[in-house]
């Protein structure tokens, strides 16, 4: 399954999110130069790649709005299991965690106990053997449950059983003294 991704201001200038005004500003001209409509027969296509080049860098270089769209592009993280809800807004979500761990251990080749170890904190790995422990716990619970009654009904011996006598499967007296 492909990562999802959030299309935000700092991807169309290319830019990281921690990009000072100067490399804004320097971006955005390159990326002006490259897709201006008056340098492609005044496409239509060029031109509203040009609007978005414009609302990203006024976004961007205004200080109130662009802290508005890191708030934002956090929210929308954690919304998609990207980050997970912390006080300093920082940290990655459980799953992509779970993707990396897998990662490690299928392209790096770390054994499971070092990629365990590298790519989950504390809690994660506690909350997931914790979870696991009770998984197996009612599976087993279950399975032996499951066993239990299909041993008690053959312990029963065929002279018993209500239906060899010609009652009903569930036989109440009449005559309850």
């Amino acid at each position: 399954m492909p990562r999802a991704k959030i299309a935000h201001y700092y991807g169309r200038l290319k830019v990281a999110q921690d990009a000072p005004p100067e490399v804004i500003r320097a971006a955005y001209k390159a990326l002006v130069q490259k897709y201006h409509p008056d340098r492609h027969q005044g496409s239509v296509r060029h031109e509203i790649v040009l609007a978005a080049l414009n609302k990203a860098q006024d976004v961007l270089l205004d200080p109130g709005r662009r802290a508005a769209h890191d708030q934002w592009i956090r929210e929308e993280e954690i919304r998609l299991g990207l980050r997970e809800p912390t006080e300093d807004g920082l940290g990655l979500g459980l799953g992509l965690r779970l993707k990396l761990l897998w990662l490690s251990m299928r392209e790096d080749g770390l054994p499971f106990g070092e990629a365990w170890d590298m790519n989950l904190t504390r809690g994660q790995r506690w909350g997931l053997a914790f979870g696991a422990s009770v998984a197996v716990s009612l599976l087993v619970a279950g399975v032996l449950g499951a066993a239990t009654l299909l041993m008690a009904r053959e312990a029963v011996p065929e002279y018993m059983s209500p239906r060899v006598q010609g009652l009903p499967a569930v036989y109440v007296p009449t005559d309850a003294r």
